[in-house]
């Protein structure tokens, strides 16, 4: 995919790269192209990335990804430790609170935000709200502990579409003011600045095209 958006000249900074088993091919091309950010899921991901931007003598802007315990489908979620997945830091666990000690430990790596995606096929906020809760009380954390304010939080993508005429998406205006609006005021409970929002919208761009 980076490839392909490489030899399509899409505009580097707008790319996020993701990936739970990157090569080190991989992540030199990325930041030889200078991504937008690139979303990391391993420390030893880290540890790799910040050698490779060293060596290429840059700086790297990522995010660190999380899984947040929350589970969404279709029309209902689950709020549970679902922490067995492939991708990113457990919060409950505290590997992504260490994990974003560890990027900030790299001045070769600049901390942009949090990412967290929760499910696919979704047809509603409901599962957003707890996931936000989460992701932004590690925000606040962070802040108050290490002094860095991230400006990015990333809240990832699986917004339904209509694959039969059961299906009813939410349209893209309504989902995405639902979106500000909860990390607006997770945010204002938490007393601190709100963050650039950001999603990946994937299938709901891919799917109607």
């Amino acid at each position: 995919e980076l490839a392909v958006a490489i030899r399509a000249e899409f505009p580097a900074e707008r790319i996020g790269m993701h990936g739970n088993n990157k090569t080190d091919a991989e992540l030199e091309a990325a930041v030889r192209y200078g991504v937008g950010r690139i979303i990391v899921d391993s420390y030893d991901e880290i540890e790799r990335l910040a050698r490779v931007a060293a060596a290429l003598g840059r700086q790297v802007s990522v995010m660190v990804r999380v899984t947040a315990g929350v589970e969404a489908h279709t029309h209902n979620y689950i709020a549970t430790a679902h922490e067995d997945q492939k991708f990113g830091f457990s919060l409950a666990s505290g590997h992504a609170a260490k994990a974003v000690a560890a990027v900030l430990g790299h001045p070769e790596l600049h901390l942009l935000g949090l990412h967290s995606h929760i499910g696919s096929q979704i047809f509603g906020t409901d599962g957003f709200e707890l996931a936000a809760r989460r992701v932004v009380g590690l925000h606040t954390d962070v802040a108050r502990a290490h002094g860095h304010v991230m400006p990015e939080i990333d809240l990832g993508g699986g917004f339904g579409i209509a694959y039969t005429s059961q299906h009813e998406p939410v349209p893209p205006a309504v989902m995405g003011a639902q979106l500000a609006t909860i990390i607006e005021r997770e945010c204002r409970v938490e007393g601190v600045a709100v963050p650039r929002v950001s999603i990946e919208p994937g299938r709901a761009i891919v799917g109607p095209s």
